[in-house]
């Protein structure tokens, strides 16, 4: 029996878009309706139910008989610059945090994932999830995923501070730029339980996309944060 509190499949579905939609310019056209009907395996309706929550954000239009295009909205994502790690321009003012859970697998990547990194569909990817804590209790659920064909293989023993630093300083992989995407979602049930929170309860996502050279994207990693934590920016 689905739980009651599991998030209806056209929000995460719309979370998945979200994602894709962020990283094209404004005015872009977005795929149809029935292209995301056919990756995803729903029904039109199903789709349609996602595209208007990106309508309602304002970051997706929609032209009867043109299509969708990606648009800028005023008040609901910022593009972010960061100048340095994600986890040194996120400061905790309490000093004892942990890591815990981390993993580092080879999946096959999803049709979001395979976008983000250029990569061909089911192409094999690195997954690595972890959850940071303070004095015991989780602050941020972090997951990334790296290309395997031009990030080189590491393990859990290899991660000592940020990814970041691993790939870039360890592995020697070069990093030309980062585009951070920071939104407000609802926790879906993997992100509630990685934060011992509410499955709905508001978190902030940020969205981090790491590239080399000629802007060939090299890793995506995804930070939760639950809305009870305060964060220090430097950006």
């Amino acid at each position: 029996m689905k739980p009651v509190n599991e998030l209806p499949l056209y929000l995460k579905i719309a979370d998945d878009l979200r994602a894709k939609l962020l990283l094209l310019p404004v005015g872009a056209p977005f795929e149809t309706e029935q292209a995301l009907a056919e990756e995803y395996g729903v029904a039109r309706g199903t789709i349609r139910q996602s595209l208007n929550v990106l309508v309602q954000e304002g970051i997706l239009t929609r032209a009867q008989g043109r299509g969708s295009f990606r648009t800028e909205s005023s008040n609901s994502q910022y593009n972010v610059m960061l100048t340095k790690e994600l986890t040194e321009s996120i400061r905790k003012f309490d000093e004892n945090s942990a890591l815990r859970g981390l993993s580092v697998t080879v999946i096959n990547a999803t049709p979001a994932i395979a976008e983000l990194l250029n990569v061909p569909h089911n192409a094999k990817v690195r997954r690595v999830t972890r959850i940071r804590t303070v004095d015991g209790v989780p602050y941020a659920y972090c997951v990334a995923h790296l290309r395997t064909d031009t990030v080189p293989a590491f393990f859990k023993r290899d991660y000592k501070s940020s990814l970041g630093k691993l790939v870039r300083y360890d592995l020697k992989v070069h990093i030309e730029s980062r585009h951070c995407d920071i939104f407000a979602i609802a926790a879906d049930e993997t992100v509630a339980q990685a934060l011992s929170i509410p499955v709905g309860t508001p978190v902030m996502k940020i969205a981090l996309l790491v590239f080399g050279r000629d802007r060939e994207p090299l890793l995506s990693d995804v930070f939760f944060f639950p809305s009870s934590q305060a964060l220090h920016f430097e950006i």
